[in-house]
């Protein structure tokens, strides 16, 4: 199935009705379990309403000129071409348009689709025709009248071959049944034996009716689907919720389908087999989530069909109007009235009991207490003890569940030679493992959610005053900081590292380092705190002598040393690894942000040990960013990571949302995105070319402003520093997007400082830069560096 049919099957057609396609046709009025109205055919002059619309298919047919027209096509006869038809239908079934899609395919799909519902509709018709006489003979015995057998959905099976590729039953099988698809496409076929022999059923070959749902294909997503046994039923009764299982058996695909209603009927017959088919199926349906109700009899006919037509079908929507919760219907047939004389009774019922109140207690609390207390009474057991033991019961099974579904997945895995479609399989089937043995989703608390607002963490500052009225970097997911090579990455999160460790002395700072050793990340700490050159720094340790302004940075190093980790790629070599460091720092003391240098550079889960193979690069990038906002939001703790840019618009372009390397990935899982762009590498000399130094006044420019950014440069360029800008690119809580605040950069020692409002030494009113860099006294400091640094690593409010 090509993609736009697919997205019209499963997106458009189910939330759209013949009311919004058809409903403005003259004539247009509700009959039976459809529409009719004037035919649109322009060519058929139709005086009385000929063109049948059936529920649940995206089409009419016209019994008069015998043309079937789509929804589709009627937007093309109203003028549309296919791209505009696209957008008209996504309108009327508020679903975004669907970018893409191949139009020729989908347009052989429809074409085909129609002219199997062509076919289709001529052998509907053959019932009124001799060849279709003892069909019509059957329908006509079994107590329907011609009204309701003109509004069933069945055919006499032709004798010729059929069209889309559809094979028949065998030709014993007189009386047809279309098995549709989501969209009303027709897959296959139920065909019926009209002399009572067996198999009464015998179906299309290469169909598989094992989780097919005869009928579904007419349910809304608001609907509640009233189950009966018979196909034939599905189609006989005329209310648009019936579906049919076929048989008496509910598979667990069927499950899973009616589940996803949330609430199920069930009717099924009234005889031995169909009750015990009612007990099983309550178990099932519980058990897949669903709040099940159950028909316990239909007034001494056998099953629902044969109460329709002696009752009507009104009678029979109050009957199911009037279900009963299956759990407690269920627990009742179960039950005894009075305590079972012997113990061995007793326990075998209680066992049954007992896995009833398990299956409804994953999404059923209520019910399963009420399972419980009606154990208790009528068995004579403590209420407490009996819960407890339930408990205990659906720990245990969904454990085993859990363990089921690996040992499965491991034992497929093991053989098939297609080792992406294994790991898919097994990965898929861990992850279902997990949310089996966690707790069931529970409905919204307002009373906790304020609470959690009331007292919900501020989001951390900068140690730049400009950037803290722009965004924070809050708690709870993924904050990422976009650069290109060189452009400052590293030391923007080395600067935030350190302002963290002193502005909030009550957590431990974690920092994931791809990029450099522990012994380079050492260094380059001190060089930021003393604002001493990088390379001075490493000369001081090889000769034995410091200059006083490293010695006290060394100090205050050593005292935030037990709140500071440095991860190591070789012992930490994966996101895993990472997130399981984090989970051993925090059982020890609180965390304020774990810091990743860079994004790109930490392994997915399972790829180092060879567990999980991935197909292309974005798809291991994906995988990192989901864990990492995943960790901050398992840990509510923000996650900061420097993430590499490509180089395709050359450096001197500023940085964009979507210039990450597998930017889709990242933006996805980023709540904040910082863009830095460092002038000084982009080639800007603002000083030399004249410009005057000027600081914004608010601290921000627009990131396009090409003149405030030369002024700023120009500012600092005139106290010997590179300006380096940071814009916010993504903001999912505070906006300002694309606003820019400019800072100092001082590549020596890497410090980052907000940028002065009054020009430096290097700058000449009337003339130009002074000449070059500040140039290095004998201790390797840089002579106007504490002009530059006005701005404290402590400050930020």
């Amino acid at each position: 199935m090509d993609e736009l049919t697919r997205w019209l099957d499963e997106q458009v057609y189910p939330r759209l009705s013949h009311q919004q396609v058809f409903g403005a046709l003259p004539g247009f009025k509700r009959v039976g379990r459809g529409y009719v109205a004037v035919c649109p055919n322009p060519e058929h002059d139709d005086r009385h309403p000929s063109f049948y619309m059936r529920d649940g298919v995206p089409f009419g047919h016209c019994f008069g000129c015998g043309e079937t027209i789509s929804w589709w096509k009627y937007q093309e006869m109203k003028g549309l071409n296919g791209q505009q038809v696209i957008q008209e239908l996504a309108r009327l079934a508020g679903v975004p348009p669907l970018a893409g899609g191949d139009p020729e395919k989908a347009a052989k799909a429809r074409a085909e689709a129609e002219a199997v519902e062509a076919w289709w509709q001529v052998a509907r018709a053959s019932i009124w025709r001799p060849e279709g006489a003892d069909v019509l003979k059957y329908l006509r015995g079994r107590g329907y009248t011609d009204d309701q057998i003109r509004a069933m959905d069945v055919a006499a099976r032709p004798s010729g071959p059929s069209p889309g590729g559809l094979k028949l039953p065998p030709p014993g099988y007189r009386l047809l049944i279309p098995a549709r698809a989501r969209g009303g496409r027709i897959v296959g076929f139920a065909g019926r034996r009209l002399d009572g022999s067996e198999p009464k059923y015998q179906y299309s070959p290469g169909f598989s009716r094992n989780g097919f749902l005869w009928g579904a294909y007419r349910l809304r997503d608001t609907d509640i689907p009233v189950v009966v046994e018979g196909i034939l039923d599905s189609e006989s009764i005329p209310a648009r919720e019936v579906v049919a299982l076929g048989g008496t058996v509910l598979s667990p695909a069927q499950a899973q389908a009616l589940a996803r209603h949330r609430r199920v009927i069930l009717a099924l017959d009234a005889d031995d087999a169909g009750r015990k088919a009612m007990e099983a199926a309550v178990l099932k349906l519980a058990a897949a989530g669903a709040k099940v109700y159950v028909v316990p009899d239909f007034g001494g006919y056998k099953d629902p069909d044969e109460y329709v037509r002696a009752n009507g079908p009104k009678a029979f929507a109050e009957l199911c109007r009037h279900a009963v919760a299956g759990h407690k219907w269920q627990a009742d047939r179960l039950l005894p009235v009075a305590p079972p004389a012997d113990d061995l009774e007793r326990d075998s019922v209680l066992e049954k009991a007992l896995d009833l109140a398990e299956a409804c207690h994953r999404t059923d609390p209520v019910a399963a207490k009420e399972v419980l207390d009606m154990a208790a009474a009528r068995l004579g057991l403590d209420p407490v003890a009996l819960a407890q033991a339930a408990e205990r019961l659906a720990e245990k099974k969904q454990a085993q569940e859990a363990e089921n579904l690996v040992r499965t997945a491991l034992r497929e895995a093991a053989a098939t030679d297609d080792w992406r479609e294994a790991t898919r399989k097994v990965a898929e089937a861990r992850e279902q493992a997990a949310a089996l043995v966690q707790d069931a989703p529970k409905p919204l608390d307002p009373a906790a959610v304020e609470y959690e607002i009331a007292h919900a963490v501020e989001g951390l500052l900068y140690p730049w005053p400009e950037l803290n009225r722009l965004c924070r970097v809050d708690p709870g997911g993924l904050t990422t900081v976009y650069a290109a090579s060189g452009f400052g990455k590293t030391n923007f999160l080395y600067n935030l590292l350190l302002f963290y460790l002193e502005k909030y002395p009550h957590g431990a700072v974690v920092i994931w380092s791809g990029e450099m050793a522990a012994r380079r990340v050492y260094q380059r700490l001190l060089a930021i705190l003393s604002g001493v050159d990088y390379a001075e720094i490493g000369h001081g340790f090889r000769i034995g002598a410091h200059l006083p302004e490293v010695l006290a940075a060394r100090e205050k190093l050593r005292l935030f040393s037990d709140r500071l980790y440095i991860l190591e790629p070789l012992q930490y070599p994966d996101v895993i690894a990472l997130e399981s460091a984090v989970a051993v720092i925090s059982r020890r003391q609180p965390v304020t942000a774990v810091m990743v240098d860079y994004l790109q550079q930490l392994a997915p889960p399972g790829k180092m040990d060879g567990s999980v193979k991935y197909g292309t690069r974005e798809q291991e990038v994906t995988a990192v960013a989901r864990e990492l906002h995943g960790l901050g939001q398992a840990r509510n703790i923000p996650v900061v990571a420097a993430v590499q840019i490509n180089r395709a618009g050359g450096i001197q372009r500023k940085p964009q949302q979507d210039d990450a390397r597998e930017s889709g990935a990242i933006e996805q899982y980023s709540q904040l995105i910082l863009g830095l762009w460092n002038a000084g590498r982009a080639g800007i000399h603002a000083l030399r070319d004249g410009h005057v130094p000027v600081t914004p006044p608010d601290g921000w420019y627009w990131q396009d402003d090409d003149t405030a950014t030369r002024q700023a440069a120009a500012m600092a360029e005139s106290y010997g520093g590179t300006l380096v800008e940071c814009a916010v690119l993504k903001s999912r809580y505070h906006g300002h997007e694309n606003m820019a605040v400019p800072l100092v950069y001082f590549g020596n020692t890497g410090r980052i400082v907000s940028l002065p409002t009054v020009p430096g030494k290097l700058y000449v009113p009337g003339g130009s830069a002074t000449g070059g860099d500040f140039g290095a006294d004998k201790k390797g400091k840089k002579s106007g560096r504490k002009a530059a640094c006005a701005v404290s690593l402590a400050g930020g409010e």
